[in-house]
């Protein structure tokens, strides 16, 4: 190290600066996935210029939606989980979120459109007769009401027996999304729809609705149990009574990290172990590299996904089956690849490990994985009925790897104190500018659209002086007036630690787009394509 080098890291008392939380999470590009969903989600990433995690976390919604309740997958004699997913991938706004939930959700709404057309005139002749008869009987019954003898009365009542055996059953039309809706009407749609329903959307207003935006009172108890099949009985003062037997329900949203900290500041979410049942996503933002021509979704990689899909809305539908569907059995491989992955978990939910904090989340995260290996076999197989193979239980095993530390990151920015977030903010911004040395004043410009309180950023900069991020430097004044802003010398570790070189260019290219989304060089792999190797970062990541 320079002299000058030793001079800067002895203002800091040769030590290193502690952590302010977990670092953001490794990308999961580097985990090989089965093809059709792997290399759909990369080209649907490129061609909108998006995180790919925030795209495989809606195409595995979409999977999720096709799978439950018409597959299961069995661990071993006795244990089992169910298909559906409850996955979240938080993103500022501006992200496109709305975008990839509309390319996501297309062989879904698609198969909803050709059930419209062929039993929409259907249920609407059944539901005409049934007003027609329904009118019939309320006129014979007021005659009834009226009649002047016993002989009449039961006339008529047997009039109204017979339309009533005539009354036909109203048909229900298949539907797989709920959009706005709240727990009473998501019962009754659930109650309709063989108890199974999915809710794929960009925006986090249903957690304002389960919240109480209406009540004014959380109601989750439909939401918690349909996360495992569990019976729900909802029971209203002015409503039908309602019995699910094993509803299964499957929730994939691309919210704003912001609705994601309010959903922590409500005890009822966390408390009751609503935000432990998700899997969240988080993507480094391309925001600032994106190109104005990205290449488009090749035709043979999007019709692969979709005939999947489609493949898998055409076969049995719930009504025909169990209320668990099909199993999916695991190898014998498979099986000692999830039991390692258990067994790795359940080390670190000891006192003292790196779970024992989030032991609501990490207790489900081996039954999470075998759901995604359930899942990656459903996109992969040749046969359905073949059983598991341990190469796709070690891709969902690697993914789950990954996701813990995906969780960890969304823990720790949900518990996230605004002084935190400052001092996050701050050294985001020396990170981004390779900033060495800055005033007060300078940062204060820089940061001010979120912070804009003077005193804010004042005891953000103290908290990453205490962290040995930065150390105050004297600035003497050169006369009489307003005194000179204070400045900071940024520790060397800071810029020293950065895995990928941050560049500038004036015309961001293709390169330039997959690098800052993926953390790997473009053409390492077939296409150009991130290769399906652990990157420098992403080691990096897991030796942490």
């Amino acid at each position: 190290m320079s002299e000058s080098g030793t001079d800067i890291l002895s203002m800091f008392g040769n030590k290193a600066p502690v952590p302010l939380g977990p670092q953001f999470p490794p990308s999961l590009s580097s985990v090989q996935l089965p093809p059709i969903l792997a290399d759909y989600s990369f080209e649907l990433s490129e061609a909108l210029q998006v995180p790919y995690e925030m795209v495989l976390c809606n195409l595995l919604g979409v999977l999720s939606t096709a799978a439950q309740r018409r597959f299961h997958v069995q661990i071993k004699e006795g244990y089992h989980e169910s298909l559906n997913l409850y996955l979240l991938s938080p993103l500022p706004p501006g992200e496109r979120k709305s975008a990839v939930t509309q390319a996501a959700r297309r062989p879904l709404i698609g198969w909803e459109n050709e059930q419209e057309k062929l039993i929409g005139p259907l249920a609407q002749e059944a539901r005409s007769k049934r007003m027609t008869l329904e009118r019939a009987i309320e006129h014979r019954r007021n005659m009834a009401a009226k009649a002047k003898n016993s002989q009449s009365r039961d006339s008529l009542i047997q009039e109204i027996r017979d339309l009533e055996d005539e009354m036909p059953e109203l048909i229900t039309i298949p539907r797989l999304l709920a959009d706005d809706i709240t727990p009473e009407c998501l019962a009754m749609l659930m109650e309709q729809q063989s108890e199974c329903m999915s809710i794929i959307e960009a925006e986090g207003g249903l957690f304002d609705t389960f919240a109480g935006r209406y009540s004014r009172m959380p109601n989750l108890d439909l939401i918690l149990k349909a996360f495992s099949g569990e019976p729900c009985r909802v029971d209203r003062k002015h409503g039908q009574f309602i019995g699910l037997k094993h509803p299964l329900l499957t929730i994939c949203v691309t919210t704003q990290p912001d609705v994601l900290r309010g959903m922590a500041g409500n005890p009822e979410f966390r408390g009751r172990g609503f935000l432990a049942r998700f899997l969240y996503f988080f993507g480094q933002s391309r925001l600032g590299y994106r190109v104005a021509e990205p290449p488009q979704v090749s035709l043979q990689v999007e019709r692969a996904f979709l005939e999947r899909v489609e493949f898998l809305l055409s076969l049995k539908s719930n009504s025909e089956m169990n209320a668990q569907g099909q199993s999916l059995l695991l190898s014998a491989g498979a099986y000692e690849s999830w039991k390692n992955f258990f067994l790795l978990i359940e080390g670190e939910l000891r006192p003292g490990s790196s779970l024992e904090n989030m032991t609501d989340w990490a207790g489900k995260v081996p039954g999470q994985v075998a759901r995604l290996a359930g899942l990656l076999h459903l996109a992969s197989a040749q046969q359905i009925e073949s059983k598991v193979e341990p190469s796709v239980m070690f891709a969902a095993t690697e993914l789950g790897k990954k996701l813990v530390h995906h969780a960890r990151y969304a823990f720790h920015d949900m518990g996230c104190d605004d002084l935190t977030s400052c001092a996050q903010a701050i050294l985001k911004w020396i990170t981004d500018r390779k900033i060495e040395l800055f005033t007060g004043r300078e940062c204060q410009r820089a940061i001010r659209g979120r912070f804009p309180k003077k005193k804010q950023i004042e005891q953000g900069l103290t908290m990453l002086v205490e962290f040995g991020y930065v150390v105050a430097v004297p600035v003497q004044s050169s006369g009489p007036g307003r005194p000179p802003s204070p400045s900071y010398q940024v520790h060397p570790a800071v810029h020293a630690a950065e895995a990928i070189p941050i560049s500038n260019p004036s015309q961001p290219t293709h390169c330039d787009t997959v690098s800052c989304a993926t953390g790997v060089p473009v053409g390492a792999g077939e296409g150009g394509k991130p290769p399906f190797e652990p990157s420098v970062y992403a080691r990096k990541m897991e030796a942490v």
